[in-house]
């Protein structure tokens, strides 16, 4: 009888323990993101411990962090069960998840949500996050000189498969970077626009400028050098994500540009 009591003491004691350890303050950040170029801005400002989530894209956190999702498909209930106190998004063309703001008006998280397709948009994102994050007020900038440039630049993805990349448009990140250099984008279309081979002819650009985020190959640029046009190749990894690293994207394309 009294190693029954002892036994039945123990688990009491036990159970009381675990209680004591469970969570945590209200007060505690843990953020899903669900965008790369997000999570690569809150890994910039030093709080890459608090993403508990994020998407298979967003590499600049431990590949250890669950993927809950991106920006078209949701694991809801992976999501809940990480418990967070803030989910922070990326705006696409056809606008938010409408279950990931019940959840949020449910009072399971709060969503935060970015548009990133200008580089005001970004300057933006980077204040928010980092007026979430911390108490330190710093604003990003980018400063960039006027470079010699002809009077019109075409901006694009390298192709493949013997097709034309997709290319930046008005009103984009790129497109931004390229005002502040003083150039002129050949493509007078707003966002990421498909052409042609043809298309690009027609346009006729004194210089296309070919980015990537990794190795780009003389393959890959037969199409485009086709057309006669000089093109100038430029690789950063994070180039195509837009995040607080357009800061250095926007230094070394402006190399780029005053070495060719």
């Amino acid at each position: 009888m009294t190693k029954f009591l002892v036994l039945i003491l123990y688990f009491c004691v036990m159970l009381f323990a675990c209680a004591e350890v469970e969570p945590s303050s209200s007060d505690e950040l843990r953020i899903v993101s669900l965008s790369p170029g997000i999570t690569a801005t809150i890994v910039d400002l030093g709080y890459a411990d608090v993403v508990i989530g994020r998407s298979s894209f967003c590499n600049a956190v431990d590949k250890q962090v669950p993927v809950v999702g991106d920006l078209y498909t949701v694991d809801y209930e992976r999501l809940l069960r990480l418990s967070p106190s803030d989910v922070l998004v990326q705006v696409t063309i056809n606008g938010m998840d409408k279950h990931l703001q019940e959840l949020a008006e449910e009072g399971l998280f709060e969503l935060h949500t970015f548009r990133v397709d200008r580089l005001t948009d970004i300057q933006q994102m980077h204040d928010d996050i980092l007026e979430l994050l911390s108490e330190d007020a710093r604003e990003m900038q980018v400063i960039l000189d006027m470079v010699a440039l002809p009077s019109s630049i075409l901006m694009m993805t390298a192709g493949s498969e013997g097709a034309a990349g997709l290319c930046f448009g008005r009103e984009t990140y790129l497109d931004d970077l390229l005002l502040m250099m003083g150039g002129t984008n050949a493509l007078q279309k707003s966002g990421w626009v498909s052409l042609s081979l043809e298309d690009i002819g027609r346009l006729n650009p004194a210089i296309i400028i070919v980015v990537s985020d990794s190795f780009i190959s003389e393959k890959a640029l037969t199409v485009i050098k086709s057309l006669g046009i000089e093109i100038i190749p430029f690789t950063h990894e994070d180039v195509l994500i837009p995040s607080s690293r357009i800061v250095d994207v926007a230094k070394k394309l402006q190399e780029a540009l005053q070495q060719r």
